[in-house]
């Protein structure tokens, strides 16, 4: 007689669908492999429609899938609030009484629980006796401190780094020690936060190998360079003003760079002034919006974690110039894989080097295809994340019968 299934309750603070931007991308993804192992339910905030849940459940296999609605008033009340309680204002932002309300119910039919970002941590209290697994991802903290050393004192967004690092830091630390299970994507992230080494499970960043066919450099012949990513980030639209204004005036005429995923309109008209930038926004097929490109890059002062964007690149066979805090926060069998850069000579250094000989950029390329086939493949992530899950769940049991 076949046992029954466990239950696995997921909690992400944005709706998985579509799954656009790393952190939809990579919940995405892990709900679909985990359901391969448990019955998943999931519970996130959003507003996607009817037909979303049901494409979603229908793609990735989860049982069951509910969006709880979070206005902008609810996300800007809560952001206050934590600001007077001395929390992380993210997690004041991404505070909502109804998903409370909608774990309560859940938590009584579920064997283990997985939060996705401290942004939603808060909602498991010790609610039951099972086991709680808090999805990290990145160093948070390193984020803001890195805002707060690299970014000019007179934006914006370093005044609120330097009120959020020293919050999120706290914070971290408090959930990790709450935490039954904690996964992040490097080593170098689980070092950062000191997280204890038995209650650590390094869950990489993955890749859909199947969207990205090999296509090496001695193949291409276009004239452009490609950075994917959302734009409306910190670390995506510094770093994209700033490599089109100090590197690519430098390179040869007729190189343009493909600015390739979301950004709004007023966004999108600072971008296009500066010459030679293109805006694609959101594509359906990244690997065909990357056709005219001879190479990659990632010129991000900011970073934590491991880049979805340059796992992408790695892939489809672009050849991929890292700065060192994306370059950083890969694996350390990574190396040999990109060209690094950081002034913006050596910017331009790099990318002469790749467009005037394709054919030599070809073996750093195919170890960086290798590279994603052994250390990102997706598949290989969601099984490893649900053999430890069942490990948790039958140390779990087995210390239930020993008391």
């Amino acid at each position: 007689m076949t046992s029954p299934r466990q239950r696995l309750l997921f909690i992400t603070s944005r709706f998985p669908y579509p799954p656009i931007g790393g952190d939809r991308l990579r919940v995405f993804h892990l709900a679909r492999l985990l359901a391969r192992d448990f019955d998943v339910e999931l519970l996130g905030l959003g507003s996607s429609d009817e037909d979303e849940i049901r494409s979603f459940c229908r793609e990735t296999g989860v049982a069951q899938a509910r969006a709880i609605a979070h206005s902008r008033w609810l996300s800007l009340r809560g952001a206050a609030r934590a600001l007077v309680r001395g929390l992380p204002l993210q997690v004041g932002y991404f505070d909502n009484a109804k998903l409370d309300a909608e774990v309560a119910g859940s938590l009584g039919r579920s064997d283990v629980i997985v939060c996705h970002l401290i942004r939603c941590s808060q909602v498991w209290r010790g609610q039951r006796r099972i086991p709680a697994v808090l999805d990290l991802c990145d160093a948070i903290s390193s984020n803001y401190h890195q805002v707060v050393r690299t970014a000019s004192l007179f934006k914006p967004w370093t005044w609120i780094s330097r009120i959020e690092g020293p919050r999120v830091s706290r914070f971290e630390q408090r959930e990790i020690g709450r935490f039954d299970l904690l996964t992040l994507v490097s080593a170098a992230d689980a070092r950062k936060l000191g997280a204890p080494p038995e209650r650590t499970l390094l869950v990489t960043q993955g890749v859909d190998l199947d969207l990205f066919d090999f296509v090496g450099p001695d193949r291409r012949s276009g004239s452009a360079l490609a950075l994917v990513g959302k734009m409306d980030t910190y670390p995506n639209r510094s770093g994209a003003l700033w490599f089109a204004r100090h590197v690519l005036p430098s390179l040869p005429a007729g190189t343009r760079l493909k600015l390739i995923g979301d950004c709004p309109p007023a966004l999108r008209r600072e971008f296009e002034r500066e010459p030679g930038v293109e805006v694609t926004g959101r594509v359906p097929d990244i690997a065909a919006a990357c056709a005219d490109c001879y190479a990659a890059v990632a010129p991000l002062n900011v970073a934590t974690g491991i880049q979805n964007k340059v796992l992408e690149y790695f892939a489809m066979g672009l050849p991929a110039v890292l700065s060192p805090s994306v370059a950083g926060g890969l694996l350390a069998e990574s190396a040999g894989t990109y060209e690094l850069a950081d002034k913006a000579e050596e910017w331009v250094a790099a990318l002469n080097r790749l467009a005037t000989d394709r054919h030599g950029a070809l073996p750093m390329t195919e170890r960086a295809r290798h590279y994603v086939e052994q250390h990102h493949d997706w598949n290989r992530i969601g099984a490893a994340l649900a053999q430890r899950l069942r490990q948790t769940l039958a140390s779990d049991r087995a210390g239930g019968q020993a008391n």
